[in-house]
């Protein structure tokens, strides 16, 4: 490859980006406005529009010859098409996303080849700072692992981050929580939701189709259960709105005034509105 076969790759990879940013804009745009389910809820999150950011700047550093760039985004596609692949349960677009990775390559190998030719040919060519490097290398590290610990979620090696429908809820999960004694073999989950790092266990929330389930351990770590069945509930009532780092918290009253749970619910993808709409319907009748 010589220089002008190194500038064309990374103009052409910065092209690919930048389709694919308005591509991937277009859907999120879509999916929020209209507030879509099914296979284009993935993308009915505000949180998308950091992955756009991501893709528009990758898509810049490319055509400025950037070699971080080209490497960082072409990273980021592959981990972004598995965890879409994962999460939706196929693998659409497949074709498109290779042809996407064949420019990303391009203008990696493009990215490198120009800046080794400019080193040798130019003698006032310079150097990338000490600086990009320390500051460059972390953050791409701390990239990776957050999005392998995404992976881990939606593999179920980790609890999901989110609020689950009982249909997305793993098997495995579910027979921890009959093993447990936190639900029975015959209740259907509706919504499910742990704030456990490493496992469900750590505590949790279980909507069923006649009660609402807070479980946590104790100071001794045994672990303790609480539910108010949908008759007994006097109202539901928001405590604290949630946001990308914290939890919502809800408090279920049932008549009796000292009987209570909080609900701590994740707010990502607006799980804990789900899981409290479904939760108003079952036992208020739409009580607001």
């Amino acid at each position: 490859m010589d220089r002008d076969e190194a500038i064309k790759a990374t103009k052409s990879g910065a092209i690919a980006a930048c389709i694919s940013g308005v591509l991937t804009l277009g859907i999120v745009l879509v999916a929020i406005f209209s507030n879509s389910n099914g296979a284009i809820a993935l993308w009915n999150d505000p949180s998308n529009f950091f992955d756009i950011i991501l893709i528009f700047g990758c898509a810049y550093g490319i055509y400025k010859k950037s070699r971080a760039a080209a490497v960082l985004l072409f990273v980021y596609f592959i981990f972004a098409k598995v965890m879409i692949g994962i999460e939706t349960g196929n693998a659409t677009g497949l074709g498109l996303g290779l042809v996407f990775l064949y420019f990303y390559g391009k203008a990696i190998q493009g990215a490198f080849v120009f800046h080794k030719l400019e080193k040798a040919e130019n003698t006032n060519y310079k150097p990338t700072p000490k600086w990009v490097y320390y500051t460059g290398i972390p953050t791409l590290t701390i990239m990776v692992v957050l999005i392998g610990l995404g992976l881990m979620t939606m593999t179920g090696a980790m609890p999901s981050t989110e609020v689950q429908a009982g249909v997305d809820v793993l098997q495995s999960d579910k027979d921890t929580l009959i093993t447990n004694a936190i639900i029975s073999e015959n209740d259907k989950i509706e919504f499910f939701y742990s704030g456990g790092l490493t496992s469900i266990l750590e505590g949790g929330s279980v909507l069923t189709g006649d009660r609402v389930i807070l479980y946590m351990p104790d100071e001794n770590q045994e672990l303790q259960v609480y539910e108010i069945y949908f008759n007994e509930i006097a109202s539901v009532e928001l405590i604290e709105m949630g946001n990308l780092m914290n939890n919502s918290i809800y408090q279920v009253n049932s008549h009796k005034p000292d009987a209570w749970i909080q609900l701590a619910l994740s707010a990502e993808n607006r799980g804990d509105v789900k899981f409290i709409e479904s939760l108003r319907s079952m036992s208020l009748g739409n009580t607001p």
